[in-house]
C-alpha cells in the first residue's frame, strides 16, 4: 500500500483564476497525485501525493517549468 503525503508549495506568479487552473492542471498531470488545493490569496498549493511516484521536488519543478516558480514550504 502506498503512503500518501501532503506537500505545501509556495507558488509565485499566480494572479487570477486562470493561473489557478493552470497550476492545478500541471500538478494533477503528475503520477501519484491524488488531490490538489490551490489557494490564490495565500499563493499556496497543497498537493496530496505518493512521494514514491512523484517526490516533492518534482512537484515544484513541474510548476516552475510551467512558469509558476514554486518552492516547498518547510514542514512545521
Amino acid at each position: 500500500m502506498n503512503s500518501l503525503h501532503t506537500t505545501a508549495l509556495q507558488v509565485e506568479g499566480m494572479t487570477c483564476g486562470s493561473c489557478v487552473r493552470h497550476v492545478e492542471r500541471a500538478l494533477r498531470a503528475l503520477p501519484g497525485v491524488q488531490a490538489v488545493d490551490v489557494r490564490l490569496r495565500e499563493r499556496v498549493a497543497l498537493v496530496r501525493h505518493d512521494p514514491a511516484a512523484t517526490p516533492a521536488a518534482e512537484l515544484s519543478a513541474a510548476l516552475t517549468a510551467e512558469g509558476y516558480p514554486a518552492e516547498i514550504e518547510p514542514e512545521s
